[in-house]
């Protein structure tokens, strides 16, 4: 069994160092039964950061890569590499840690124990814990409530950028997955309930600080308006 866990980034000189190194102590320190490889893709970013990242993997970082696309978006760079993992099992997580790195093996050991085909984390259930501001938290709760009316699920956290995969799975999954930006996570786990996969929601710690003052990429006036568009739109076309 291998595990390529990914990290997609776009120009994060301030933070990927540091978290960068994070990432690669945590899954080292690991005692497990499984290869893995740690894979940054990097995608619509500058000359500098490619190389910032590139570095980083070439200096002795056992397992680390540089997976680089010349254009953005983080859902077009992971399906980018997805496409072209040889892995068993695919993970991706977001540069700034706002999940506690502690919750990695409650999210691959379903898929590990075949027990789940897609498990991905939750910010809302009731034993997960979660520090950002209150206008985020009112309007990931308002689309969980419109997205539950229009897609017809029942699960608590879409959006959350924590999830792992089987890779087979994934191949069957991607031809129907047209988004190449934020609402790809919405559109996979659709997709997959759709399918009859085996769905597993797992409760995380998230900090949108936990380790520096970066904030979202997402802006909430446009982003959150686009959500509800491509919300609609994908349960038109089924």
């Amino acid at each position: 069994m291998r595990i390529d866990f990914c990290v997609p980034v776009y120009n994060e000189e301030a933070i990927f160092s540091a978290n960068a190194e994070r990432i690669w102590q945590f899954l080292s320190g690991q005692k497990r039964d499984y290869e893995w490889n740690l894979v940054f893709i990097v995608n619509g970013s500058s000359q500098s950061f490619e190389k910032q990242v590139q570095t980083f993997a070439d200096s002795g970082h056992l397992g680390a890569r540089c997976f680089i696309i010349p254009q953005g978006g983080k859902g077009r760079a992971i399906k980018a590499y997805f496409n072209a993992s040889q892995a068993d099992m695919l993970v991706y997580m977001d540069i700034d840690l706002a999940v506690d790195l502690e919750a990695l093996s409650r999210l691959i050991e379903p898929i590990l124990h075949d027990e789940a085909d897609l498990v991905f984390g939750s910010r809302m259930l009731p034993s997960s814990s979660i520090n950002r501001s209150w206008l985020r938290e009112s309007s990931s709760r308002a689309y969980i409530r419109y997205s539950r009316l229009l897609l017809k699920h029942h699960y608590t956290d879409l959006q959350c950028g924590f999830k792992a995969i089987k890779t087979s799975v994934w191949h069957q999954l991607s031809p129907f997955i047209k988004n190449d930006d934020w609402f790809f996570d919405t559109e996979l786990i659709y997709h997959a309930q759709k399918q009859g996969f085996r769905l597993k929601e797992i409760p995380v710690d998230w900090s949108e600080n936990r380790y520096s003052g970066r904030h979202s990429k997402i802006n909430m006036l446009s982003d959150g308006w686009r959500f509800f568009i491509e919300t609609l739109a994908l349960r038109r076309r089924g």
